[in-house]
């Protein structure tokens, strides 16, 4: 393979690999521009085309053209050699048979299963006019390789006449063995949506009932592909392979809910969106989008329901420092509605769509009941000024003050000053005792706050949050520990308005994905530490010291990269 690997480099020059990617412009012999991996508003990610290299001095990473695509795409090694040997042209003779077992053979059972389901489509009538009446063309339709499941065994059949073997379609996740150890097509009767990575292989499929069965209320209206070995939910955003460049270029993405959505979407001009599809934002989808935009422009139901979850999204968003604008529809259910009405009308909404916080403060304080009320006027100013405390950028925070002392009537510094008592609770120098009490940061507040409220929702949580108190800042375990005290009553009220609707499994999971990041930012802190020993010893020239803070760092980035697994 390493034959193979020299002749992909040779064919692909480190700067064209990168410059696809990143804008880059010329410093000496070398090339520099922002880099991808972090936030930085100045240079410091250098790609060299002499070494074939390419290195950030902000983040530390750095490579070649492997590891550089394998990271930008979150590709394993054999995802991204295939992907560049395509690119190159250069047939991969010596690719490891159990890395093509396990990678390979599943990207291509998908790519068959996709044809497939596409000529199925075209040979059932009922299922291509729903299709058409969803408002699609036939022009999207193949641009987005939209097809039909029959069902039954006929994709078994199919792919075994095809010559694979049962059980790598099993691997793929698109057959089942049933408790007669019958093989059966997982998807029945439905249109079938091809999910492709970033680089357009079909990793995945959702497939849409239609039909008389969308009115049975035992049949769900949507079934995904379980997640595979090519497959992790939680990095693929659907059309992304499709719209990056044009995201890239405008520094702007729409974001829209599902699959309907964004091919209509598509379908009337607007190529700079994405869809969730239902699993909502993750970590690695929202650095991802980082990379290439800064601006997000999200749509969301009109009513309670939609609001609350513009809200949770907006928190996320602040945390990677996205200017978020919030575009509505009015009475039509979602935009692929709408579209099919007026096809011009999500530009429309988009050239008018305004920021988050002003659809917010003007959605709250535009109801009489609230500023009539000084109790309720009171709760929403708290849970405002909350959202905007979690900005980024101090500039951004002062803005949105004012604009809520404008929108309120409350003195701005009187804002202000509430917004102070919203921070962490100080920790007495005495009462300093553990490492994790001299981490406090923004970041890792934030995170903490909100396990604060989860833990106020049922006990089995507060047990569970309070397992991992050795990563918590010691001033948010008393609250916890102390419920009766006057400074957790503000964290009871924001528990009740924030949980107090929400489903028991959905909080169970953000509780497990808080407690994840917190652990993150513990060890960040820690591999940071270890990282100054390593300088200190080497500068001594203490061999000992330097062995000893090795095996440290080592410890914390391998937890690290175990928890991002």
């Amino acid at each position: 393979m390493a034959k193979e690997v020299d002749i992909i480099k040779e064919k692909l020059p480190v700067l064209d690999v990168v410059r696809s990617y990143v804008a880059l412009s010329p410093a000496g012999r070398n090339f520099k521009g922002l880099c991808p991996f972090h936030p930085e508003k100045t240079p410091s990610f250098i790609v060299s085309p002499d070494r074939r290299s390419w290195h950030c001095f902000g983040c530390a990473e750095g490579g070649d053209i492997f590891t550089f695509v394998m990271k930008y795409e979150n590709m394993e090694f054999p995802e991204a050699l295939r992907f560049l040997a395509d690119k190159a042209g250069v047939p991969i003779r010596s690719l490891d048979p159990a890395h093509q077992r396990e990678f390979g053979i599943l990207l291509d059972i998908n790519e068959d299963a996709k044809n497939f389901y596409a000529e199925s489509l075209q040979k059932n009538a009922a299922a291509l006019e729903y299709v058409h009446s969803r408002g699609l063309t036939d022009e999207t339709i193949k641009e987005f390789e939209l097809g039909f499941s029959p069902g039954g065994e006929s994709l078994t059949l199919y792919l075994i006449k095809k010559g694979y073997d049962v059980n790598d379609a099993v691997r793929a996740g698109l057959i089942y063995k049933t408790a007669r150890n019958m093989f059966r097509d997982r998807f029945e009767g439905r249109i079938m949506f091809p999910i492709c990575n970033s680089t357009g292989k079909v990793v995945a499929f959702t497939g849409r009932v239609f039909g008389a069965q969308s009115a049975d209320a035992d049949v769900p209206k949507y079934v995904n592909s379980p997640e595979t070995p090519v497959f992790n939910k939680s990095r693929v955003l659907y059309g992304l392979h499709k719209t990056k460049m044009e995201i890239a270029h405008s520094k702007t993405v729409v974001v829209v809910e599902g699959q309907m959505d964004f091919l209509m979407a598509w379908q009337c001009g607007v190529r700079n969106a994405v869809a969730v599809s239902g699993t909502g934002f993750t970590e690695n989808h929202l650095e991802k989008l980082r990379r290439l935009a800064d601006t997000v422009v999200a749509s969301f139901d009109n009513d309670e329901a939609g609001r609350k979850a513009m809200e949770r999204m907006l928190d996320m968003l602040n945390q990677y420092d996205f200017h978020v604008k919030v575009i509505s529809f009015g009475t039509y259910k979602d935009p692929a509605e709408a579209l099919q009405h007026d096809p011009t009308s999500l530009a429309k909404v988009i050239e008018s769509a305004e920021p988050a916080f002003t659809f917010l403060f003007e959605r709250y304080f535009g109801n009489e009941k609230v500023r009539g009320d000084m109790a309720m006027k009171k709760r929403v100013i708290v849970h405002l000024l909350t959202l905007v405390s979690h900005l980024k950028s101090p500039v951004e925070r002062g803005e949105w003050v004012r604009a809520l002392s404008s929108a309120s009537g409350v003195n701005e510094s009187t804002l202000q000053e509430q917004m102070n008592e919203l921070a962490a609770p100080v920790v007495k120098k005495e009462e300093a005792q553990s490492p994790q009490d001299s981490f406090e940061e923004s970041r890792v507040s934030r995170i903490s706050r909100q396990l604060v409220q989860i833990a106020f929702t049922s006990d089995e949580l507060k047990g569970i949050i309070l397992q991992n108190k050795e990563y918590m800042p010691r001033g948010f375990i008393d609250i916890i520990e102390h419920p009766e005290a006057e400074s957790a009553g503000l964290s009871q009220m924001q528990s009740s308005y924030t949980f107090g609707s929400a489903d028991a499994d959905e909080i169970r999971k953000e509780c497990s994905e808080l407690i994840k990041q917190l652990q993150l930012e513990f060890f960040k802190r820690a591999q940071e530490g270890a990282k100054d020993e390593l300088r200190a010893a080497e500068q001594e020239g203490d061999d000992e010291k330097f062995s000893s803070a090795m095996g440290k760092f080592q410890e914390f980035s391998k937890k690290i990269n175990e928890l991002k697994k």
